[in-house]
């Protein structure tokens, strides 16, 4: 996962090797940013380790340099790696990974040896199904996103960014808490009023005002920027802008490939497709429900799961046969 544009460095203050502390104090980060025209461009030297403190344990150190932005991405619109980094937070240089889980094998995820979940999932229906086909005593929740909205070795976020900025003042836009691999920042949920943003693309960006913020550099000036959301793609969808669902669809070859098709259970008792390994779930305020009904909380395939062909235990059909497979827990709402 990630471009082309890291390096591995050896700076004595990286503590690189060492076990990264749960209360952020073994971070290390050094930034070389400039900012014009709604793009960060430099580099960010980290050790990858939270800056916050995190339940996360057992994270090492590990000293990069990243490029600001990655020459993979420097034209764009392009695809965001589906695995791996596609950004760094400002604040701590820590990973930021996209929303898909590389995915989690028959028993990784619970005491009991049950529930797995495939790889090219977003997170949130990955652990929905993990939570149901285990039961909530069995779960190994340590696993899974902390409060911050990050996990793993090496930490990275996937979700919420929480501890980044302060959720709950809404009244503003949210401050710049991320540059993407592309150059742009990425901003918290709030566009002002109490309310998110209604206008993003399929790459989870719009074109419109931000907040100075001179620590970094930005004026207050219209520029396309990304936004955290409650939903999927979480961070980005793709590196943008882009002006339609289909612009976006046609970056990823998983997005039209029938063999990245699968069919999640949810709780309702219905088969629902998903289209794995591909990230375009909305463009301006609606739904992909073409490739993502259940996200968007439809019954595409409409049948009963004991009129479906139910998998060996263990087979990788996102608990397909298992009324309790909860892939689709957050769909009720759509995006």
């Amino acid at each position: 996962g990630g471009g082309a544009g890291e390096t591995t460095v050896t700076d004595a203050s990286c503590n690189s090797g060492s076990t990264c502390n749960t209360d952020g104090s073994s971070n290390f980060v050094s930034k070389s940013l400039t900012y014009s025209n709604g793009k960060f461009s430099g580099s960010v030297t980290s050790n990858l380790c939270p800056n916050k403190a995190s339940g996360t344990q057992g994270s090492t150190a590990s000293c990069i340099k990243q490029d600001i932005p990655d020459p993979s991405f420097t034209t764009t619109p392009a695809a965001a790696p589906g695995l791996g980094r596609v950004g760094m937070t400002l604040s701590g240089g820590v990973n930021i990974y996209g929303a898909l889980e590389a995915g989690f094998r028959l028993g990784q995820a619970c005491s009991n040896g049950m529930g797995d979940c495939d790889g090219g999932v977003d997170v949130g229906v990955c652990e929905a199904e993990l939570g149901a086909e285990c039961g909530s005593a069995d779960l190994k929740t340590e696993m899974f996103m902390d409060t911050c909205g990050g996990h793993a070795q090496p930490y990275h976020f996937h979700t919420k960014l929480a501890c980044e900025y302060t959720v709950s003042e809404s009244a503003a836009h949210s401050p710049v808490v991320a540059v993407m691999l592309d150059g742009r920042g990425l901003y918290g949920k709030w566009e002002g009023g109490g309310s998110p943003p209604t206008n993003l693309d399929a790459c989870n960006g719009h074109t419109g005002p931000v907040p100075a913020d001179s620590a970094y550099g930005v004026p207050n000036a219209s520029v396309y920027h990304y936004h955290v959301t409650d939903t999927p793609p979480f961070t980005v969808g793709c590196f943008g802008p882009v002006d339609s669902l289909s612009a976006c669809e046609a970056l990823y070859t998983e997005c039209a490939s029938a063999a990245n098709k699968l069919t999640i259970a949810a709780l309702d008792g219905l088969a629902y497709a998903y289209q794995q390994w591909c990230t375009c779930y909305q463009h301006n305020g609606v739904c992909n429900d073409r490739i993502f009904p259940g996200l968007c909380g439809k019954a595409e395939l409409g049948v009963a799961l004991s009129e479906t062909t139910t998998p060996a235990p263990g087979a990788e059909e996102s608990g397909l046969g298992d009324p309790n497979g909860g892939g689709v827990l957050r769909a009720s709402g759509g995006l």
